[in-house]
């Protein structure tokens, strides 16, 4: 099936459509529910079954993988191939103008043309009441000597009791050790309510009951309050136009078309094209 009959099709919740296709409730039990749970980053499968397709599809025409390095090698190659570029890090955006950027500080950055590659209602009064909501999670990393997982694996929880969706081992893919530990990264997709101290101990006894691991160091936790935005008639592609919010504002990211690494890269593309367009436009006029 190709992405655009995907994504033409009339919407359901992935639940409801692996339901409707005929899968067990022992298979979408044991292996749907926790593994595109840890995906989508919510627990009901309340995902667009439009999503569901799209990323099985790409699990049966590629290799799911990510850099040695960690995901941030992604942006890094961006900005190597970047040689004209300035960035500001550590500089929060209070608000988008025409050809000028505020910051929280209070200073300016002109600019001729703005691309908002995030959730713009923050940024433009305008669209102050057209909020996105968004799918959470929570990471933890540990150390352990225990590594109950030697192959490259994802290893799920199907409890439905449990807090933890899923561990991994990211040392699997290097050799570098810490003391003779490993670090194992642990992903929780359910909202818990819970403060910092009470999950990490959480945490610690569920690694003990569902994979017997007893020696667990906490290192990090990290809470990702907008993971993934939580979005309807999810789109595989838009036109360049589209990006257009205004004379000089344009639109790009994930939440212009779905919750993928492909839609945030395809949206940068188009909102790039709406500006070449926009700027031959004004040259030939």
């Amino acid at each position: 099936k190709s992405l655009e009959a995907i994504f033409n099709e009339t919407e359901t919740s992935t639940l409801a459509f692996l339901q409707q296709y005929g899968f067990s409730k022992k298979v979408i039990h044991l292996f749907f529910k926790p593994f595109f749970s840890g995906i989508f980053l919510e627990p009901n499968l309340e995902t667009s079954s439009r999503m569901f397709q799209f990323v099985y599809k790409m699990f049966g025409e590629g290799l799911a993988a990510i850099p040695a390095s960690g995901m941030g090698a992604i942006s890094k190659q961006l900005e190597t191939r970047l040689s004209n570029t300035t960035f500001h890090f550590n500089t929060p955006v209070k608000q988008v103008k025409e050809g000028k950027i505020l910051l929280e500080n209070q200073s300016f950055l002109d600019s001729d043309f703005t691309i908002i590659a995030t959730d713009a209602h923050p940024l433009m009064p305008n669209l102050k009441n057209q909020q996105l909501a968004w799918n959470s999670c929570d990471s933890l990393y540990f150390l352990t000597s225990q590594k109950v997982i030697t192959k490259p694996l994802i290893g799920l929880v199907s409890d439905e009791n449990a807090l933890i969706n899923n561990i991994f081992y990211p040392t699997t893919f290097s050799k570098e050790m810490n003391k003779g530990k490993d670090v194992l990264s642990v992903t929780i997709v359910k909202e818990h309510g819970l403060p910092p101290k009470a999950l990490i101990q959480k945490t610690k006894d569920e690694l003990r009951i569902h994979f017997n691991i007893k020696d667990s160091i906490f290192l990090k936790h990290y809470r990702i309050t907008n993971a993934l935005p939580r979005l309807s008639n999810l789109k595989n592609d838009i036109e360049p136009s589209e990006t257009k919010l205004t004379a000089t504002i344009f639109l790009a990211g994930d939440t212009m078309l779905n919750g993928s690494l492909n839609a945030a890269m395809l949206s940068g593309e188009r909102a790039a094209e709406g500006v070449i367009a926009t700027v031959n436009s004004e040259t030939s006029a």
